[in-house]
């Protein structure tokens, strides 16, 4: 048995979502799988064009499970970027008329 085998994350729509998604984890440090179900692959897209819906499933660690939902969580990962903004705005120096 594996230590540290790969868990299912999400599941991506499109190869774009799928590319992004991956680009996006591997850019944080997290290796990233794919399994797609049904027909697909590069014959989807030949037999039918390049945006088709398709059903890949993207797996993680285990170990990296919990980053990764952290990461795609994007109600989290906005209210993050307004706790930061709204610091930078409170760090700067007011400015009197």
């Amino acid at each position: 048995m594996l230590e540290d085998q790969f868990t299912y994350l999400t599941m991506a729509y499109s190869d774009i979502d799928m590319i992004l998604l991956k680009n996006y984890l591997s850019a944080n440090g997290i290796p990233v799988i794919t399994r797609e179900k049904g027909f697909g692959g590069p014959i989807r897209s030949i037999f039918m064009g390049s945006f088709t819906p398709a059903h890949i499933e993207v797996f993680v660690k285990e170990s990296d499970y919990d980053e990764a939902t952290r990461l795609i969580d994007y109600e989290e990962f906005s209210a993050e970027l307004d706790e930061e903004l709204w610091m930078e705005e409170e760090d700067k120096p007011k400015k009197s008329h």
